[in-house]
C-alpha cells in the first residue's frame, strides 16, 4: 500500500545528484514540496508498505527519570519519518509527552484523553502532531482515572480491549505514569508487551529487580485473559533499554555491564547517551530531539529504531 515518509534534505539531494544548497534553492522557488521540521528540511516521498495488524508496546518503568516519555517522542518521530503509522498514547496525568509534542496540556478536554476509556471503553479521537504521527494526549485530570480504575470492573484491560478495535496505525507506543497504580498497570496490560528503560545508575539496578518481578505478575494476569499472547514467555518485557550513560563514569559503565548480562530475559538495546543540551531543547521548543541539531543524538534514536524493528517489532522495511 501507499505510504508517505521524510527523506531529510541532505539525503534527497545526494539521492538526486545535486547540491544541497542548489536543492534549497529549488525549494524556495517552489519546484520542490518540502517542510521543515525544527532546524532541518524534509522532502515528503511515497512509499510502498505492506499491510499488517498494528502492534502495541509500552515505555515502562516504576522509577522515574529514566527516559521514558522522551524515548516514546523521539521513537515516534523517527518512526514516522520512515513512513510508518504512529499513534502515541500519554498515560501519564503529568501529561510530558503532550506538552513536549507542543500541545498545551491545559487545553486538552476530558473526552480527549484515557478517561474516556476508563469511562466509556472507547478510544479517544487521536490529535495529529506531524506526517503519519499521531497523539492521544492527557492532561492532570486523568489522574483521577486512578480512582475510576479501581472500581471498574476488569478496568486493568481496558485500554487492551480499546485498542484491539483501532485500525490505521502500525504501531501504538503507550507512554506510561511512573508508578504501579491502576492507571500504570491499565498501561502497561495494553499491547504486545514492555520496552523497559534502564538508567544506568544505581537507581536504575534498584528499578530492575521491581520491574521483571511485576513483568512476570502481568504476565500472569494475561494468561487468565489471553493465554496465547503469553504462552512461552515467563514475563512480557520485549527489550531493556539502557539510558543516561555516560561513558566517562566507572559507574555507568558497571551498570551497564549489569544491564547486558540481562540478554538471557529480554534483548538489551544499544544505549542512549545522556544529552542533557539537546535534551533540554527538545522539550523548551516541543519537538523531537531529532529537530534540534544535535546530530549524534539523532543517529541514537535512528539506531535504536533500527534494533527494535528488528529485534522487536519484526516489521518489513517501508521502501521507496
Amino acid at each position: 500500500m501507499k505510504r508517505e515518509r521524510l527523506v531529510p534534505l541532505t539525503e534527497w539531494a545526494r539521492k538526486e545528484g545535486i547540491s544541497e544548497s542548489l536543492a534549497r534553492k529549488w525549494i524556495k522557488e517552489g519546484r520542490v514540496e518540502a517542510m521543515r521540521l525544527g532546524h532541518y528540511w524534509y522532502i515528503p516521498e511515497e512509499v510502498e508498505g505492506p499491510e499488517r495488524g498494528t502492534q502495541v508496546y509500552t515505555l515502562f518503568t516504576h522509577a522515574g527519570g529514566a527516559g521514558k516519555t522522551s524515548l516514546a517522542r523521539d521513537l515516534g518521530f523517527e518512526l514516522a519519518s520512515r513512513g510508518y503509522r504512529v499513534l502515541l498514547i500519554d498515560a501519564d496525568p503529568q501529561a510530558n509527552l503532550t506538552a513536549w509534542l507542543g500541545v498545551d496540556p491545559s487545553g486538552v478536554q476530558d473526552e480527549e484523553t484515557l478517561l474516556r476509556v476508563i469511562r466509556q471503553d472507547l478510544l479517544p479521537a487521536p490529535r495529529e502532531v506531524g506526517r503519519n504521527l499521531h497523539l492521544i494526549p492527557a492532561s492532570v485530570n486523568l489522574a483521577v482515572g486512578e480512582l475510576e480504575l479501581d472500581r471498574k470492573p476488569l478496568g486493568a484491560l481496558a485500554l487492551r480491549t480499546a485498542l484491539e478495535r483501532v485500525e490505521g496505525y502500525d504501531l501504538v507506543l503507550v507512554d506510561s505514569l511512573p508508578s504501579l497504580g491502576s492507571l500504570a498497570v491499565m498501561a502497561a496490560l495494553a499491547g504486545d508487551g514492555l520496552l523497559v528503560p534502564v538508567e544506568t545508575g544505581a537507581k536504575g539496578v534498584q528499578a530492575l529487580r521491581a520491574v521483571i518481578g511485576v513483568a512476570k505478575e502481568y504476565r500472569e494476569a494475561l494468561r487468565k485473559v489471553d493465554p496465547e499472547a503469553v504462552a512461552g514467555r515467563s514475563h512480557i518485557i520485549r527489550t531493556f533499554i539502557p539510558t543516561k550513560y555516560d561513558a566517562r563514569t566507572a559507574g555507568d559503565n558497571r551498570v551497564l555491564e549489569t544491564i547486558q548480562e540481562l540478554e538471557e530475559v529480554a534483548p538489551v538495546a544499544p544505549r542512549i547517551a545522556y544529552r542533557p543540551g539537546p535534551h533540554r531543547r527538545a522539550t523548551e521548543e516541543g519537538v523531537p530531539i531529532q529537530l534540534t541539531g544535535d546530530k549524534e543524538a539523532a543517529e541514537e534514536i535512528a539506531r535504536l529504531a533500527d534494533f527494535l524493528l528488528e529485534q522487536v517489532f519484526r516489521f518489513e522495511e517501508v521502501v521507496a
